[in-house]
């Protein structure tokens, strides 16, 4: 009984991976097609033109601003929306974008101790997600009454 179990999952795993090889190739094969009719994206002709350079050192580029840009962008919604789901907002609101990291500039009012255990948690949560991935968030929490600007390298979301 132990050994047919086995055998249907070794079955079925090998299913599931020749579904995803074929469905693979099966975009590549539409890529190839897109490019020979010129038809294809800029960014397509861009991302397949680095790949048939063979020069690895742009390929791994590539691949790590393509993941740098997923995460990142995942990461500042996922921020957002828990910040939303705590009916929270601070006066002032800023970010500073890297490659792996968003520094996160938030003016609240004097005492709003409500918004920022908000701040503080969307945060928590975000990190939490992302870390393991190597993205984080790191915040700068002031209260109206310092009467700090935000730096200027950083990007005004709520002014």
């Amino acid at each position: 009984m132990e050994t047919t179990v086995r055998q249907n999952d070794v079955i079925a795993s090998n299913q599931r991976m020749r579904a995803w090889f074929d469905d693979l190739i099966g975009k590549l094969r539409a890529d190839e097609l897109s490019l020979e009719s010129n038809m294809a994206t800029e960014e397509q002709k861009q991302f397949y033109n680095t790949l048939l350079s063979g020069n690895e050192d742009e390929i791994h580029a590539s691949a790590r601003n393509s993941s740098s840009l997923y995460f990142i962008k995942n990461l500042v919604f996922d921020y957002f929306n828990e910040l939303k789901s705590y009916n929270s907002r601070p006066v002032k609101l800023a970010l500073d974008l890297s490659d792996a990291k968003i520094l996160v500039w938030a003016e609240i009012e004097d005492n709003d101790e409500a918004t920022e255990d908000a701040l503080i948690l969307a945060e928590a949560k975000a990190n939490a997600k992302y870390s393991n991935y190597g993205f984080h968030i790191s915040s700068t929490i002031i209260e109206k009454s310092d009467w700090l600007p935000v730096p200027p390298h950083y990007q005004s979301v709520i002014a």
